[in-house]
């Protein structure tokens, strides 16, 4: 690994966390530990920015609005070194207020929000599912434009169409992303919480799609869905790219105590660890070498080798030796696009 071939700096300011979602990948609640020091930002990002090259950094946790000061910490020496960078922070909103939400904005931070549904469903997989809807509405109220990740389980996957309908009340919601479940963490011991089955995931996902197709006719501007963006630009391309940039080993989280993984996924996985900043590892993480998703079963598919592929420690958290998730979630975005002629 050297610093020249980062390009995005991933910072978990804090491992802490005030909500216990059923399927976090870290562990539910984490409390433990102090957030990332000034001294240890300045490093990670001096690191990165050795080479000259634009990078992205992403704020994260645990919750990283349960650490304000090193969050603008991290903006603040960005902008006092003028390091080539844009930020984005992701927060499941509960401790945002106006004046957080109006300096955000104005630093340029792109802003997404950890949502898994309607109140009563973010409460039921999250907690405080009012006050991650409070956020949504503050974020609107102040037009600062913000996204939306949510995690995709056989508890929300039916759901998806009217967490659309409900954004749509919002003209600062920019997009909707989803995440597939990752079997790690809380997600190993939550019997409740599954992968939805192929078939709830194709209705969900049609329905998202055609609610989406609906809404976007009158909006100013279209609620963009994540998945279905990467998929179109996927199959224009002609030798697609990798997943993301742990494909490349152009990705690097650091936690608060300066430990280095590929990605925030692997955090505290002795198998991924990097080294440290002090001390940085000169050799290459092995999710590279699960970024190939080709299987026998894609023989025949009309995506094969244009397909986006599958985040590569979901796939080893996972253990999915055959097409799972993604397969199905890509092949319904393209059966619905052919059919409404946007392929």
């Amino acid at each position: 690994m050297t610093q020249s071939k980062i390009s995005s700096l991933m910072l978990a300011v804090t491992r802490s966390c005030n909500l216990s979602c059923v399927y976090c990948y870290e562990g539910a609640g984490e409390a433990a530990g102090r957030p990332m020091s000034g001294k240890t930002v300045e490093k990670a990002l001096s690191l990165v920015a050795a080479s000259g090259k634009p990078f992205h950094v992403q704020i994260t946790g645990g919750e990283p609005l349960l650490a304000p000061d090193t969050v603008f910490a991290v903006l603040e020496v960005i902008r006092r070194r003028r390091f080539p960078a844009t930020v984005a922070i992701q927060t499941n909103g509960v401790l945002l207020d106006r004046e957080m939400a109006m300096a955000l904005k104005a630093s340029g931070t792109a802003v997404g929000v950890s949502v898994d549904g309607l109140p009563a469903t973010q409460e039921r997989l999250r907690g405080q599912g009012s006050a991650t809807w409070r956020a949504m509405k503050l974020l609107d109220s102040e037009e600062v434009p913000f996204s939306i990740t949510t995690v995709l389980t056989s508890a929300n996957v039916t759901g998806l169409s009217r967490l659309a309908m409900a954004l749509h009340s919002m003209p600062s919601a920019l997009a909707v992303g989803l995440d597939p479940l990752v079997r790690k963490g809380s997600a190993l011991h939550e019997p409740g919480v599954q992968p939805p089955d192929p078939d709830r995931l194709r209705e969900g996902i049609t329905r998202l799609l055609e609610t989406l197709d609906f809404l976007n006719r009158q909006r100013a501007r279209p609620l963009v869905f994540r998945e279905r963006e990467l998929l179109l630009r996927t199959i224009g391309q002609e030798r697609p790219g990798p997943y993301c940039q742990a494909c490349t080993g152009s990705s690097l989280a650091v936690t608060p105590g300066g430990e280095l993984y590929p990605c925030t996924q692997t955090m505290g996985d002795p198998a991924f660890l990097l080294g440290t900043l002090d001390r940085p590892g000169a050799f290459e993480s092995s999710l590279s070498s699960g970024c190939t998703y080709e299987h026998e079963s894609c023989d025949g598919c009309e995506l094969q080798g244009r397909c986006p592929g599958d985040c590569p420690s979901r796939l080893h958290y996972n253990g999915e030796k055959t097409p799972g998730q993604a397969c199905t979630l890509y092949r319904t975005i393209y059966d619905y696009c052919l059919n409404h002629g946007c392929v």
